[in-house]
């Protein structure tokens, strides 16, 4: 089988593509810089160095291949609606629209757990059926689901998409090591409300198998959570993932009564002034990490005898800083 991996460089796409090479399937990727392009030649995958939003040739790229897993995005919880509406929404149209003309047979999409949070509630036990994300001020998971729900209605008999809604996903190269970690370093990151709730969560190398049975598995089209075996409190998952790296463990602990206005506060002034870089605090990070969100993993279990084969120790004992 041959695969085409978008966003081939990123955290889970680098993870996919070593998963992948291990079990022999024949890999291309594609990579926007010629130090990425390096990175996977190395390894062996047929790499194309490309822009993919500033192509207008995405048949050539898809041609030939029996599955595209699209995992290319803006997985930031800020910037311009542009951003996600062009990487996150319009990409994955045109990604589908290629693969339909060039007969690929089935389309694995990375979604993401976030694409069901709406109102600031906390979500037990989800499962697919549940709506969608329809808030727009949720620039992340709005796009993630508008995206989803393009290749939920491109399936078809000999077209078959996939997609998968991971957990927060973890692993060496997460955004514990991107992000969380630096800042809880600096004394820059805090819970909120004390952090100790339900909150399921996905390691990587759970994911990648989750990949595999689905490409060797006869599944029909649809969206499928994936999550670690076991169900954690937040504080306690990412105290334990924060020293697996040697970050510090941070003990600042914001009130969500605080947390909600002050994130409208920092959006309202990088909206309207020339203010540099990213705000400390978004109303998104407020809704994705400040109320339980746990997933029922049932329909995957169902669909293709999803099992997850590593334990969130075993997970952090693979951790390397």
């Amino acid at each position: 089988m041959k695969i085409l991996i978008t966003g081939a460089t990123g955290f889970i796409g680098r993870h996919l593509v070593s998963g992948l090479l291990e079990e022999g399937y024949s890999i291309s990727g594609t990579a926007r810089s010629e130090a990425d392009a390096q990175f996977l030649n190395q390894r062996g995958v047929n790499t194309t160095q490309i822009d993919l939003l500033l192509t207008n040739d995405l048949q050539s790229l898809v041609r030939g291949h029996d599955c595209l897993i699209h995992c290319a995005a803006h997985v930031g919880l800020w910037g311009p609606k542009s951003l996600y509406e062009n990487l996150n929404i319009q990409l994955t149209k045109r990604l589908l629209q290629a693969a339909t003309q060039e007969s690929v047979g089935k389309f694995i999409y990375m979604s993401c757990a976030n694409v069901v949070l709406n109102d600031s509630v906390p979500i037990e036990d989800a499962t697919e059926e549940m709506p969608i994300c329809y808030q727009d001020s949720l620039r992340y998971a709005h796009s993630k689901a508008q995206a989803e729900q393009l290749v939920m209605s491109s399936a078809s008999e000999c077209f078959t998409t996939i997609a998968l809604r991971p957990a927060l996903v973890w692993g060496n190269g997460d955004i514990i090591d991107r992000q969380i970690g630096p800042a809880a370093d600096r004394g820059q990151f805090g819970w909120f409300g004390h952090g100790r709730y339900p909150y399921s969560t996905c390691y990587i190398g759970n994911l990648c198998q989750a990949v595999l049975q689905v490409l060797t598995a006869n599944v029909a089209s649809g969206a499928f959570f994936i999550r670690d075996e076991e169900q954690l409190n937040l504080r306690e998952f990412l105290s334990a993932r924060l020293q697996a790296s040697g970050y510090a463990v941070p003990t600042l602990s914001i009130p969500l009564s605080l947390a909600w206005p002050l994130a409208r506060f920092t959006e309202n002034g990088w909206n309207y002034l020339p203010l540099k870089g990213d705000p400390p605090l978004v109303r998104e990070a407020v809704r994705t990490m400040g109320y339980p969100l746990t997933l029922s993993v049932a329909k995957a279990k169902n669909a293709f005898d999803y099992r997850a084969p590593y334990s969130v120790v075993e997970g952090l004992g693979a951790i390397q800083r």
